[in-house]
């Protein structure tokens, strides 16, 4: 595995929701010349060898035939954890994922992707089919009252280094400083760099997340950027997280789910 080069993981359980993500991760990974790192959790290495032999013949057969540089890695543990551990310490740019709706006892303690992704300082990119179209040419950034909004607005930079996109900031239908504040940082940093954008305002004033997707799927948008809610309880999550709605939204857009980061501010996206 090259040190140097951006990695993008892809935990991977031979499903064929695993081969969505896997091709998604493939169409990132050819624009920002990145390698695929494939991670499989088994619960003990009892079978670490045959599990492996299975994950290299899936990662062979993508690498010869789109001409990546893939890596294959079995981990033990839980995947609630192991997951985002993994990525941290090969330091991952993205991880790319697949995600479903909720069923069970999921649907009162949120489905086991977002706790995945709880506290991770990289990046998530979750999906539930495969990729549409090559390019990330439509882009929603739900406006809202936090000041982490300015933070997503890095990976708004990054992306635009590899795809021409227009960014659609999606903002509530309320008058309010914060919100306003939001907004007029997020056109000044856009202006700034030449970005595309524009201004979307709700028309209702309830259920924003809703209408953020249902906005995203009249667009025919490619991706939606959220930042996460902090410090995810299981009280939050019988109130149900808006997080989870974005993920497992009905018209299966990717999300890319983002953490509230305190050293953000010293990068500038996928460095």
């Amino acid at each position: 595995m090259d040190p140097t080069k951006r990695k993008i993981l892809i935990p991977y359980d031979f499903s064929q929701l695993s081969d969505f993500a896997v091709k998604h991760a493939v169409q990132i990974a050819k624009i920002t010349e990145s390698s695929l790192v494939f991670l499989h959790i088994v619960h003990d290495l009892a079978n670490e060898s045959e599990a492996l032999k299975r994950l290299e013949d899936v990662a062979n057969n993508i690498a010869n035939k789109y001409g990546l540089e893939v890596n294959c890695h079995i981990r033990p543990g839980k995947v609630s954890t192991a997951i985002k551990t993994y990525a941290e310490t090969i330091d991952a740019f993205l991880v790319v994922m697949k995600t479903q709706e909720p069923k069970g006892k999921e649907k009162l303690l949120g489905s086991r992707s977002v706790r995945v992704m709880a506290g991770s300082r990289i990046p998530f990119y979750v999906v539930q089919e495969p990729p549409k179209r090559l390019a990330l040419r439509r882009v929603v950034f739900p406006i809202d009252f936090r000041k982490e909004n300015k933070e997503k607005l890095a990976w708004i930079s990054s992306l635009s280094k590899y795809y021409t996109s227009k960014i659609f900031l999606f903002k509530p239908n309320a008058n309010d400083y914060i919100i306003r504040n939001n907004l007029k940082f997020a056109k000044r940093f856009l202006e700034g760099k030449n970005i595309d954008y524009e201004i979307v305002t709700a028309k209702r004033k309830f259920n924003i997340v809703l209408e953020t997707i249902e906005f995203a799927h009249k667009i025919s948008a490619e991706l939606i950027i959220i930042m996460l809610s902090k410090n995810i309880t299981v009280a939050k999550a019988m109130m149900g997280l808006k997080d989870q709605y974005y993920i497992s939204n009905r018209h299966k857009i990717p999300i890319m789910c983002l953490n509230p980061r305190s050293d953000l501010r010293k990068y500038e996206g996928f460095y």
